[in-house]
């Protein structure tokens, strides 16, 4: 949280010292992911440990959805961006010692992007966190929360990076609906009962959503 808060003052001093030519957008998107099958390692204390071939799916339509929100300024046609993915993953192909293994309320990902413009297409690159929201049943041991109200139950647990291609069609001058193709990789110390896993996460999405700009 403090490492958002700072990425968001530094975007307003931006914009103070770089008035020429430059507005802010917001987009909203939807979507879905397909994960890519990666190795999975779970540790449990007092246990052997479980490897295999995780493979996820997402259920992008199921409540908690699946959604994107990007907030970029623009100097020109380069930008500074915050976005946040809601990106969801749940084991397909469980062992007999685990009976559940979901990040379904967010393997999410916050991302400080650099964007560019060329023709009619937006190109993004960036770097950011996985902040993670496990659930899960190793061993009929299941993962739980502490009762303190503040406690959400989201974890900082590692590092990610994506590279996106969008293309925005305008509707007038300041609303447009914007596709967009993008692949995220992404790594996350995941808790569980008694231990940890080690996630591997390497998604294609594609987006749909709404834009604006203000200027």
């Amino acid at each position: 949280m403090k490492m958002v808060i700072f990425i968001l003052v530094w975007m307003v001093i931006t914009v103070t010292n770089n008035k020429a030519q430059s507005r802010w957008s917001f987009e909203l998107h939807g979507g879905d992911a397909y994960n890519v099958p990666l190795p999975l390692a779970i540790r449990q204390q007092g246990y052997p440990e479980i490897k295999l071939t995780a493979r996820y799916y997402t259920e992008a339509f199921e409540l908690p959805i699946y959604y994107d929100v990007r907030i970029c300024h623009w100097q020109e046609d380069k930008s500074w961006e915050l976005e946040f993915i809601h990106h969801k993953l749940y084991l397909e192909n469980t062992p007999p010692e685990v009976q559940k293994f979901n990040v379904s309320h967010g393997f999410n990902m916050i991302f400080l992007n650099r964007g560019i413009q060329i023709k009619s297409f937006r190109y993004h690159a960036g770097a950011g966190i996985v902040l993670a929201h496990p659930e899960s049943t190793v061993r009929g041991s299941e993962f739980e929360y502490s009762t303190d109200e503040t406690d959400w139950g989201y974890f900082l647990s590692g590092p990610a990076i994506q590279m996106a291609v969008s293309r925005p069609f305008y509707l007038g001058n300041r609303f447009y609906i914007n596709a967009e193709a993008k692949t995220t990789a992404g790594y996350g110390s995941i808790r569980i009962a008694q231990g940890n896993a080690d996630v591997y996460n390497i998604a294609f999405h594609l987006l749909l959503g709404l834009g604006m700009d203000f200027k």
